[in-house]
């Protein structure tokens, strides 16, 4: 499939992927850039784009994991709950994939990435504090399955790696921005690589294409940690919601 695509083409989605690698690692839902880039310039399937996207984001994760676990911002109890739970939910989105037309599955990620980037700048705008804000024990925890579950879900079902609903999502609940970006590196890296396996099982990851924009994925989260230090926290939980808003409108115009 790569190599049907033009030379314009490829440049694009290896521009986006570079970009993407930067959101991922300042903002979160940098991988949305990759599937929407995949399911707008490309001809892939539903399960293509979903299997192609998260196979892209698994070294990058391991890299954004690694430089934020050396600079010491991982809470890694909340990173492995939500990470666990996120494991067992993409095997129901993978399977919940092969009922998706490719129509339906563009206006199902637009739909979800509309209504995160509504509710976070809502919040913002109203300056309203987090709605909870979860400890680390007992029934907290348990609330920290919940939010990877359906993390899990989402990224089995669509691609995206988690990004776009672990960074909104922690940040509502009281986890500092920054902490959040790093435990979201932990969450892509575990959806990426449950998802990933569970679409090569259906052969519907396009190889030659990943090698492509995962080199340009990791050049851009190793800006995006670099960057993530130097921006203030609610700069980026603005950012956050006009990005995804922005995809949005792009699935459905």
């Amino acid at each position: 499939m790569v190599f049907a695509l033009g030379t314009d083409v490829l440049l694009a989605l290896a521009l986006l992927s570079f970009f993407g690698g930067i959101v991922v690692s300042t903002i979160g839902p940098g991988g949305i850039l990759i599937v929407t880039g995949l399911y707008l310039l490309t001809p892939l399937s539903a399960a293509e784009v979903a299997g192609t996207a998260s196979a892209t984001f698994v070294v990058g994760a391991i890299l954004g994991s690694l430089v934020f676990a050396r600079s010491g911002e991982i809470d890694w109890r909340v990173a492995g709950v939500v990470g666990a739970a996120a494991a067992v939910g993409t095997w129901v989105g993978v399977q919940a994939n092969a009922y998706l037309s490719r129509e339906l599955y563009g206006l199902i990620l637009a739909a979800m990435l509309a209504a995160v980037g509504l509710n976070i700048l809502y919040r913002e705008y109203r300056d309203l504090e987090p709605r909870f804000r979860l400890g680390r024990e007992g029934s907290d925890l348990l609330a920290f399955v919940a939010i990877g579950l359906v993390i899990g879900v989402f990224g089995g079902l669509l691609g995206i790696g988690g990004a776009a609903l672990s960074a909104p999502a922690l940040v509502l609940v009281g986890v500092p921005m920054l902490v959040t970006i790093a435990i979201t590196q932990v969450v892509v890296l575990v959806t990426a690589l449950f998802t990933t396996a569970n679409y090569l099982l259906l052969d519907a990851v396009v190889t030659p294409l990943v090698f492509v924009l995962t080199a340009a994925y990791l050049a851009g989260v190793t800006l995006g940690w670099w960057l993530a230090h130097r921006i203030a926290a609610d700069r980026l939980k603005l950012a956050l919601g006009v990005v995804l808003l922005g995809l949005a409108a792009s699935l459905v115009i």
